[in-house]
């Protein structure tokens, strides 16, 4: 399950990791789209339900369960795994990242705001385990004008979207998976499901 832009548009980024996991897999790989109308009905009998989030806002929490259930009632065995952005996996990868982005500057985790109660909880876990400032994207022009330092700002998205197209100036990443060990290390984990 992914958010996916206006109309239901994937990106080609997404496209590419359903594609690859369906070819090392050797299965079908079917892929809900939040801002599709209507999911795509699954021929499966049964499911693995993987929420491609990074934080645990309202998608996580509302929307995953609905369609848990609504797989469920549909007959097919459905099996809910954690949102990504709690794998250990990711979190290791993720650490790995800011201790690079360490060489070359001050890192910050640039994220989607969160005012849930569970979200910021998740935020200030991962402020403790990062050791580095995380802020929304909402605030981000104003923390690093604010400052005399050089900040590095990571793109806390899976897929570039329009409000991470222009924190970082010095190269051209706008979401992680357009780092290759983030995509190919979650190709890698998708695959090696048991």
């Amino acid at each position: 399950v992914i958010h996916g832009s206006s109309g239901g548009e994937v990106h080609h980024l997404i496209k590419y990791l359903v594609n690859e996991v369906q070819r090392l897999r050797g299965t079908h790989v079917d892929l809900e789209v939040l801002t599709q109308e209507n999911p795509r009905a699954s021929s499966s009998s049964s499911i693995w339900l993987i929420p491609l989030f990074l934080l645990p806002g309202k998608h996580v929490q509302n929307d995953i369960p609905k369609i848990f259930q609504r797989l469920c009632n549909e007959g097919i065995e459905t099996k809910l795994l954690p949102f990504l952005g709690c794998w250990p996996y990711w979190l290791s990868t993720l650490k790995y990242l800011v201790e690079m982005e360490s060489k070359v500057g001050d890192p910050v985790l640039v994220h989607h705001p969160l005012r849930t109660e569970v979200g910021l909880n998740y935020l200030s876990d991962l402020k403790k385990r990062l050791q580095i400032p995380i802020i929304p994207w909402t605030e981000w022009h104003e923390y690093a004008n604010k400052s005399q330092k050089q900040y590095s700002p990571i793109p806390f998205s899976l897929a570039p979207n329009q409000n991470t197209r222009n924190l970082r100036n010095g190269d051209s990443i706008s979401s992680l998976l357009e780092i290759d060990f983030f995509l190919f290390g979650l190709i890698r984990t998708l695959t090696l499901l048991p």
